[in-house]
């Protein structure tokens, strides 16, 4: 089954598409799928230990959640294609789609699966499902093959609960099909020429003020060293104060030395070795919110500066 989904990959979407159309991959960029399919660079991954141990347990994971099923079915791999869209699935049966991964990344529930939750969700779209299984085998430091159940862990779903998310999918497919369209019809078009109009409008004035801030801060530094070096010339001078003809003031401000003072701290380490009964008395706890961190947009400008 696995030559077969990679057959073909550049005239199809398929689901592993989803998490890199999403902007969710960290191993590829939206913009790289979008040259990949219109055929103006080639996808030379071909695999490396971590899908090849993934593809050595798949069986041997479908296997035992079947022996737990309960209604009397079995998982199947199978395989749709629907226009653009081809779906290798790891197990079908009944109206339910299980998707199986093998990753070091163990998290507490299945909305933090995100980049493998879309993917299932995109194939119950697909193909009418109302109910998935996502079975998330932990990998172990030496690729052991052997099953060990104990690091398994099964999240079942119901599509109704995600229809948002399932929405977001299907517009994030849909806008990746239109984008295609553009690049297939201008190999050279630039990523920034598929970004909404307000984004790249935005950005522009962002950058403007970027340069004009970075054009600042060299000013910024050369009146700090002509500030010294009139301060050591009104230093050499003997002239401690004038005014210029726009009147502007220019005062000296001497140096000061460096002084000890005594300041009063208190040593809670001490504390709590010396008198650990008075420190526990006093030791409180509470709840208290701890803020997130808010997000932002982060700009890196290219090596070298801007031009």
């Amino acid at each position: 089954m696995q030559e077969t989904v990679k057959q073909d990959r550049d005239k199809y979407i398929g689901g592993s598409d989803i998490p890199v159309i999403m902007n969710l991959s960290p191993y590829k960029t939206r913009f790289d799928l979008l040259l990949e399919k219109a055929g103006y660079k080639e996808d030379d991954f071909a695999g490396n230990i971590y899908t090849e141990y993934g593809n050595v347990m798949e069986p041997k994971i479908r296997e035992y959640v079947n022996s737990i099923r309960t209604d009397g079915t079995k998982f199947t791999e199978g395989m749709h294609i629907y226009d653009d869209i081809r779906i290798h699935t790891d197990g079908e049966s009944a109206g339910s789609i299980l998707e199986i991964k093998t990753t070091s990344h163990i998290y507490d529930t299945v909305d933090d699966y995100q980049i493998y939750l879309v993917q299932l969700l995109f194939y119950m779209k697909a193909t009418g499902a109302e109910y998935g299984t996502l079975a998330v085998y932990e990998r172990p430091e030496d690729f052991d093959e052997d099953f060990d159940v104990t690091r398994l862990h099964i999240y079942n779903i119901f599509i109704d609960d995600y229809l948002g998310m399932v929405d977001q999918i299907m517009t994030a497919v849909d806008n990746f099909r239109v984008d295609l369209q553009k690049v297939k019809e201008d190999p050279f078009i630039e990523e920034s020429a598929l970004l909404p109009q307000d984004i790249t409008s935005i950005t522009q004035r962002i950058l403007q003020f970027e340069d004009q801030l970075q054009a600042m801060k060299v000013i910024e530094q050369k009146i700090k060293d002509e500030k010294e070096n009139l301060k050591t010339a009104m230093e050499k001078a003997g002239v401690k104060s004038w005014e210029t003809p726009n009147h502007y003031k220019i005062t000296l401000v001497n140096d000061t030395e460096d002084k000890e003072v005594e300041e009063v701290y208190f040593d809670i380490d001490d504390l709590k070795e010396q008198q650990p009964d008075v420190y526990q008395k006093y030791e409180k706890t509470r709840t208290a919110t701890k803020k997130g961190r808010k997000g932002y947009v982060k700009i890196t400008a290219p090596k070298g500066g801007s031009k």
